[in-house]
């Protein structure tokens, strides 16, 4: 076995493998009677007792109930690494044995592409049932013609198309005989396998057989007929439309969306792959952080789309931004302790009544203290008193308290009914059910350093009549441009991907220059920028250790464990390699990395995508507590209006510098000053988006 591990270790640690193998999933739910999971029913529900998803021998959810309704828009909620993803794929890839009559969709499936097609055809080409109809339509097209009687044009070329159509059905019927050879055990399992034998043996034969021999003519009819009259139902104006409808909704310029896959960055490509899914349309539709790489229009857009264009379908969503999550979804999965909780209602719902019900158990659990004491001291004083006098009733009122003490606990139910031990099933040590307080989730917290005095109280940075312009452009990006940001200032970038607000950010921080006008930055500011693509630069073969000593030098190990502790990075998670962590994770580390050198100004651009709300928690905190100055720009609602909304630091006397909250809106190359707050941006972007023929 010291052998065996030793061969392990060396191997994780070969630079040949800098990736980890394919991880062993085990998913198993409790087979019903009636065997709902592989046979097709008119109910598009699922309710499986017993879950259990296990990775590498790691137990996500142990004996949970899966139960989703059919039309109903559920937010999926929970740490990062609980598991949310991981029962999104058992369930969409058929690890978890689900009801065959549903088609049920994780956006993760539709993530690789055809890169010589363009943008419009790839979403189209999603409908596999109706682009395979319409594969055989073109090839005996090609033969026939627009007349599908006329068989006898070029028989030995018709009967070869034929044959290849009926190669290609019966193979889709083979895969799905193994499946369910595979899904059923005991007598089932063993007709399903002899079923399964069966139609291997016919595609086996059929593959071998004479094209001109086995084709008959009343066949070759028959499946003309078929196929003919499968591409007289699909309307081609009406599927190019919706898909053109979608893309517009998610941001496509219609250059892009007649444009190959290949010259899109992967940003685009993940909104390629969320307009595939929203043109699909399946029974059950998984989204993972849909609104990651949108900017708030598109956020917006595909907010009223799942509310108002997908009824019927069954939403699952796994979202950080809470207004999003708020608006769409009517109940909530919550993913905990390897269980599956469910609420009826929104994310926000969900959070307060959980205040709630804690406020109400502390005061349960404080009168059911002073009960105790009370019921106590009782006791103790009756058994002294029986002692000293010989009075045997005190003894009595002794065995009485004691039951009573017995009997405390729940006094009612989670839903505000008397709690009756005929409610209580199973058997117990206790005659009542105990109080008990549902703990708060534990997130790591985040700490940014204070940055070292300026000695000097103007702007740190001022942009006066800036513009910028491309090399290869002849328009400018930005025009005419003047900011200040004040020593403790908090700015906000507002307006859609595309408008400048990056080009902006660069220009401040020194990554590129204007091509009129001036910018200003103090000579000894130091600038923290978390740009878009900064997690995208940390080297994926090294370990977070390694990468920060490749940029520090001077550091030691136990130095960099300490440091990447300040943002919740700790243990084992620092001594692997970067390619093996998550997105969440990646961004804590590339985080950690600018905040070394303790900058005065933090310029941040989308750092909320990849974290759950927990870290987005903490986050927010950490920024409120920032002694320096703030940048911002981000399409998380919640997380703008925390940040620029909240109070000020008015009471404080000891400071001398006012905190500016300001909010700039970039449009058309203009940087102008926005005098409302959060909501009513939000208002005027959702009256664009409903007025505009994206929606």
């Amino acid at each position: 076995m010291k052998r065996a591990q030793k061969k392990a270790a060396a191997a994780a640690a070969s630079p040949s493998q800098p990736t980890e193998a394919e991880p062993k999933i085990v998913a198993t739910a409790q087979q019903s009677r009636f065997h709902r999971e592989t046979l097709e029913t008119s109910s598009k529900d699922i309710d499986m007792q017993t879950v259990n998803i296990s990775v590498n021998n790691l137990d996500l959810l142990v004996d949970a109930h899966l139960r989703l309704k059919e039309g109903v828009r559920y937010g999926l909620v929970g740490q990062n690494g609980v598991g949310k993803t991981m029962l999104m794929r058992c369930m969409a890839d058929n690890i978890l044995a689900m009801p065959s009559n549903l088609n049920i969709l994780h956006i993760a499936q539709l993530e690789t592409f055809d890169e010589t097609t363009t943008v419009l055809n790839e979403v189209l080409e999603a409908d596999k049932a109706c682009t395979k109809a319409l594969r055989e339509y073109e090839v005996l097209h090609a033969i026939l013609g627009d007349a599908p009687q006329s068989t006898s044009s070029n028989t030995a070329q018709l009967n070869t198309a034929l044959h290849n159509i009926l190669i290609s059905r019966m193979e889709a019927r083979v895969i799905i005989a193994q499946q369910l050879a595979q899904k059923r055990s005991g007598t089932r399992g063993h007709d399903a396998r002899q079923a399964q034998l069966a139609i291997e043996t016919e595609f086996a034969a059929l593959k071998t057989q004479d094209p001109q021999v086995c084709i008959s003519s009343d066949m070759a009819t028959e499946l003309i007929t078929d196929v003919f009259d499968k591409f007289a139902l699909i309307n081609f104006d009406a599927r190019k439309a919706k898909a053109r409808k979608i893309l517009r909704g998610l941001g496509f310029e219609e250059t892009q969306v007649d444009a190959r896959v290949q010259t899109l960055s992967g940003g685009w490509r993940m909104q390629i792959a969320l307009a595939k899914a929203l043109f699909v349309g399946p029974d059950i539709l998984l989204l993972d952080e849909p609104t990651n790489h949108l900017d708030l229009p598109a956020i917006l857009w595909l907010q009223e789309y799942l509310i108002n264009e997908t009824t019927g379908v069954t939403l699952v969503i796994v979202s950080h931004d809470r207004a999003f999550l708020n608006a769409v979804t009517t109940e909530t999965i919550i993913l905990r302790d390897k269980m599956l909780k469910y609420h009826a209602g929104s994310f926000a719902d969900y959070e307060s009544t959980s205040e709630e019900q804690r406020v109400r158990k502390q005061a349960l659990l404080d009168v059911q203290a002073k009960k105790r004491a009370k019921l106590l001291a009782s006791i103790q004083h009756n058994v002294q008193q029986a002692r000293a006098t010989g009075d045997d009733k005190r003894l009595g009122q002794v065995a009485s308290r004691k039951k009573k003490l017995e009997r405390l606990g729940m006094e009612k139910t989670e839903d505000g009914k008397r709690f009756k031990v005929s409610y209580w099933a199973g058997y117990h040590t206790t005659a009542r059910a105990e109080i008990e307080m549902e703990k708060a989730l534990k997130t790591a917290s985040i700490k940014i350093p204070d940055p070292p005095p300026l000695r000097y109280h103007g702007s740190v940075f001022t942009v006066k009549n800036a513009s910028f312009r491309y090399p290869t452009s002849n328009k400018d990006v930005l025009t005419d441009v003047s900011l200040d940001v004040g020593p403790r200032a908090r700015i906000a970038l507002l307006g859609p991907n595309g408008c400048g607000k990056t080009t902006l950010l660069n220009m401040m921080v020194g990554v590129t220059q204007p091509t009129t006008g001036e910018v200003y930055r103090h000579p000894s500011l130091r600038i923290g920028y978390f740009s878009q693509h900064v997690v995208d630069q940390l080297t994926l073969t090294r370990t977070p250790i390694e990468e920060m000593r490749s940029r520090h030098p001077g550091l030691s190990e136990q130095e960099c464990r300490a440091h990447f502790g300040t943002v919740g990075v700790s243990g084992n998670t620092v001594l692997r390699k970067i390619a093996n962590l998550s997105g969440g994770q990646r961004n804590r580390i590339a985080f950690a990395i600018i905040l070394y050198d303790a900058p005065h100004v933090l310029v941040i651009d989308e750092i909320t995508n990849h974290l759950d709300m927990g870290t987005v928690d903490r986050l927010v905190e950490a920024l409120e507590g920032f002694e320096g100055a703030l940048v911002l720009v981000s399409h998380d609602v919640w997380f703008m209006k925390q940040l620029m909304e909240g109070e000020g630091d008015d009471d404080d006397d000891e400071s001398d510098v006012e905190d500016e909250r300001t909010f700039y809106v970039v449009r058309n190359g203009a940087v102008k000053r926005w005098e409302k707050d959060m909501d009513g941006y939000v208002e005027a972007v959702m009256k664009k988006v409903r007025k505009s023929d994206k929606y």
